[in-house]
């Protein structure tokens, strides 16, 4: 069965892995052998003959790159104006004026005006960046939502929520304390039953690696707390720092941990 597919350009927080002033034995892995080695976290949404690009990593160069290409997305959408999500839309803004490349900027009202003020050159002439549209946007096969979440310490960030009829799944990398009305709303399935697919951060195994005072991410112990978690049918982890060794983190079933190249069939 043929459909849209998410694709892990990115899987750590905004410090990658390995740290590159660290030498904890996660680190030191990711040197050697390169199972906990992560980028920035970044996504790639391809359906419908279109291609979307959901946040652009400070890394984002070298993940496009990388890859069978030239890779050019049609559309890209930030969700927050943090620079491990952010920056590669530099690499972008160079792309549409210096090769006169045709590409769909888009973020919240909210974080388009942060992105005027990072990216002020960009905006002289034009409104570099679009408003996504409240009602979402129609891309790859679906419609593309976000929507604002809590970010602990660093305020507010947003969330998207894919959907076409019979499927729904969100991508959540950077939020905290999601509160159970904003759960009801947004973390469902299509049908009313859980999500068939939850992305979410969660940044640290538990509270012994980073305490929860002045933490802006879930945790892995935190993230298995969550009945609306519990009730996607599949849980992909992301948004993960030295802090998370693959090599032993155990999970339930239907759960697992992003790795840079992942791909996932979106049914």
């Amino acid at each position: 069965m043929s459909g849209p597919r998410l694709t892990f350009l990115g899987t750590a927080d905004s410090k990658g892995v390995p740290r590159f002033w660290c030498t904890c034995a996660v680190c030191q892995e990711a040197r050697e052998t390169g199972l906990n080695r992560r980028t920035r976290t970044g996504l790639l949404l391809q359906g419908a003959g279109e291609t979307v690009l959901l946040d652009a990593s400070a890394d984002l160069h070298a993940q496009l790159a990388a890859r069978p290409g030239p890779l050019l997305p049609d559309r890209v959408i930030i969700s927050h104006a943090h620079n491990d999500h952010l920056l590669g839309l530099g690499d972008l803004l160079d792309y549409r004026l210096y090769a006169a490349g045709s590409l769909d900027l888009r973020a919240p009202a909210t974080v388009v005006e942060d992105l005027r003020a990072r990216f002020a050159y960009a905006f002289r002439a034009q409104n570099a960046v679009e408003v996504l549209p409240e009602e979402g946007l129609p891309a790859a096969g679906l419609t593309i939502r976000a929507f604002e979440v809590p970010h602990g310490a660093n305020g507010q960030s947003h969330a998207f929520r894919l959907e076409r009829p019979g499927w729904a799944g969100v991508v959540m990398t950077d939020a905290l304390d999601v509160p159970p009305e904003l759960a009801r709303r947004w973390l469902g399935g299509a049908a009313g039953a859980g999500l068939d697919l939850l992305v979410l951060g969660t940044s640290f195994a538990d509270e012994s690696a980073a305490p929860r005072q002045g933490r802006s991410v879930y945790d892995i112990a935190e993230a298995l707390s969550l009945p609306w978690a519990h009730a996607a049918r599949r849980v992909v982890l992301t948004h993960l720092s030295h802090g998370v060794d693959a090599r032993t983190t155990a999970l339930p079933p239907g759960w697992t941990l992003a790795h840079d190249g992942l791909s996932l069939p979106l049914w």
